[in-house]
């Protein structure tokens, strides 16, 4: 039986319990709680979910329109050279065309994960992903083919229709690589990372309510930042 004796000993330490329970479920336990890194977790998780939706970011976006040249030697010429032995291999049809064309800067937020984000205190840091150029493409509609020459005489002579699409299908190809590397050359990847940081920083920083501090990777592999 618990008598009046046995309850007051007791009581003290059924106190003293319930102090200390009270403590650690309210996030006050003096000796550290779980609370702070489920709330990182949280946050983590909030701004991995965020980025997924976005999946690829599309923030740079290079038009191009300038006048391409494109010279082949003709399987006409390469016979008659054979036939006369005169082993002339300079170009022989020759395509002036007006390429027009885009190229897109883009970062893909697929790629983040939780090593990515880093939180401290007020601050988060963000690792981007490099940029990486989304796509590129010839725009057919307004390229326009301004000539098409066969300057040998064998081939004015024996004019083959399929070789003439052949070479201007050609053309089209040489002409779409064109804008990729002209965009390259052009810094859109750099581009992209400043872009990256004027979007992305008051996006996440309203999402986070914190201060977010972003790190880009330059092309060829280099960071840069905290921006």
């Amino acid at each position: 039986m618990f008598t009046p004796k046995f309850l007051f000993r007791i009581l003290p330490w059924f106190i003293l319990a319930v102090m200390v329970f009270t403590l650690y479920l309210t996030s006050h336990w003096p000796f550290g709680s779980s609370r702070p890194a489920e709330k990182e977790t949280l946050e983590k998780t909030v701004i991995l979910q965020q980025a997924e939706s976005i999946g690829k970011l599309e923030l740079v976006r290079y038009r191009f329109k300038e006048i391409f040249d494109y010279q082949k030697l003709s399987e006409s010429k390469s016979w008659s050279s054979a036939i006369l032995r005169t082993y002339d291999f300079t170009p022989d049809l020759k395509v002036v065309m007006i390429a027009a064309g885009e190229a897109v800067g883009c970062i893909d937020l697929q790629q983040l994960d939780s090593t990515s984000i880093e939180i401290s205190g007020d601050s988060v840091i963000v690792m981007l992903p490099a940029p990486e150029l989304c796509y590129y493409k010839l725009d057919l509609e307004n390229t326009k083919v301004y000539s098409f020459d066969s300057k040998n005489w064998f081939s004015r002579l024996f004019s083959d229709d399929e070789e003439k699409t052949q070479v201007l299908e050609a053309a089209y190809r040489k002409a779409e690589q064109a804008i990729r590397d002209t965009a390259l050359k052009s810094g859109i990847l750099s581009r992209t990372n400043q872009n990256a940081t004027s979007i992305l920083k008051p996006m996440l920083e309203k999402l986070t309510g914190k201060q977010v501090f972003l790190v880009t990777t330059l092309p060829g592999g280099a960071t840069h930042g905290p921006l």
